[in-house]
C-alpha cells in the first residue's frame, strides 16, 4: 500500500467523516492517512485507527459495506441510545464509553459518548460530539512520538484516558462544596441553596454514567480478547479501580451537599426564632 507519510493532524472533520486516520509504527508514532489509505489497509501496513463522524454518510456506507464489522455491531455503534456498556461481536470487540465535555463553554456534566471497536489489529472510533481523548492520543502519536505501539494498547489508553479526564471535574465539585461552606451566609441563603441544588444535580447526573460505566469495564476484564495482553489487562483494571474511587467520591459530594443544605435550613430556623423571640 502506498503510504501517506503524514506526520500533522487532521484537526477538523471533513465532509466525508474521516476525522483523522492513522497506522501505528510500533514505536510509539504514526503516519498520518486519508480514506484512500484507510480503503486500501491490509494487516501488514500496521495497526490501523480510524477515528470518524458517525452522522456522516460515507462513514456510515464504510461501516455497512467495508468495514468488515458485523451488521449487529454497526448498528449497535450507531445507534442513539450511549448507555455505557461492552459487548464481544463475532469479529471484535466494542465499547460505548462516555466522557465529560471538556469543550470551551460547555458544562462538564455534559457527558459526550465514544464509541469504539477493535479486533486487535484495528482501533475503530466514533463520536457525535467533539471529545478531547482522542486528540490526546493522537498528540502523543504525532507529536511526542510516545504514543501506544499496538491496537491492543490504543484501545486501553484510550479508555484510560477518557477515565482520568473525569478527575478534575470530580475534584471541582469538591473545591465547589469548600468554596460554599467558607462563604456561608444566611443572608444569601436562597442563592447558595440554588447553587447546592445545581451542583447536585450535576454531581447525580456524572454519577449515574459512572456506574454502569464501571460495571462495563469489569464486564471486559471477566473474558477479556486473546489480544488484550497482560499489560493492557492491568491497566484497563487500574482504570475500573480508578472509576471507582470517583463513584465514590460523587457519593461523598453529594452526602456533603445535603448536610450543607441541612446547616442552611437549620441557620434560617435559628434566625427565625431569635426574629419571633424579640418581636415577642
Amino acid at each position: 500500500m502506498d503510504q501517506v507519510d503524514r506526520t500533522q493532524p487532521i484537526d477538523m472533520p471533513d465532509d466525508d467523516g474521516l476525522l483523522f486516520g492513522c497506522i501505528l509504527d510500533g514505536q510509539g508514532g504514526a503516519s498520518v492517512i486519508g480514506w484512500t489509505e484507510v480503503e486500501a489497509w491490509t494487516d501488514d501496513d500496521g495497526p490501523l485507527w480510524v477515528h470518524l463522524e458517525q452522522d456522516s454518510d460515507r462513514v456510515q456506507e464504510w461501516l455497512r459495506r467495508k468495514s468488515g464489522l458485523t451488521p449487529t455491531t454497526v448498528d449497535a455503534l450507531l445507534a442513539d441510545e450511549t448507555r455505557p456498556r461492552v459487548f464481544r461481536g463475532k469479529r471484535g470487540l466494542a465499547a460505548i464509553l462516555r466522557g465529560v465535555n471538556t469543550n470551551p463553554g460547555s458544562e462538564p456534566d455534559d457527558l459526550v459518548a465514544i464509541r469504539m471497536w477493535s479486533d486487535g489489529k484495528r482501533v475503530i472510533t466514533l463520536r457525535h460530539e467533539r471529545l478531547m481523548t482522542p486528540r490526546d492520543i493522537q498528540a502523543q502519536l504525532l507529536e511526542q512520538e510516545s504514543g501506544p505501539a499496538t491496537a491492543a494498547q490504543l484501545y486501553e489508553r484510550l479508555i484510560g484516558r477518557l477515565i482520568d479526564r473525569m478527575a478534575g471535574t470530580v475534584a471541582a465539585y469538591d473545591e465547589t462544596l469548600d468554596e460554599i461552606e467558607a462563604e456561608l451566609d444566611i443572608a444569601r441563603a436562597a442563592d447558595t441553596r440554588r447553587r447546592l441544588s445545581d451542583l447536585r444535580q450535576s454531581i447525580v447526573l456524572l454519577r449515574r454514567y459512572m456506574s454502569p460505566q464501571r460495571e462495563a469495564l469489569n464486564s471486559l476484564m471477566v473474558e477479556p480478547p486473546i489480544w488484550l495482553d497482560e499489560q493492557c489487562r492491568i491497566g484497563l483494571r487500574e482504570t475500573a479501580d480508578k472509576l471507582l474511587r470517583y463513584v465514590e467520591e460523587l457519593d461523598t459530594a453529594r452526602e456533603r451537599s445535603m448536610v450543607i443544605k441541612d446547616d442552611i435550613a437549620n441557620q434560617l430556623a435559628e434566625s427565625t426564632n431569635k426574629t419571633l423571640y424579640v418581636l415577642a
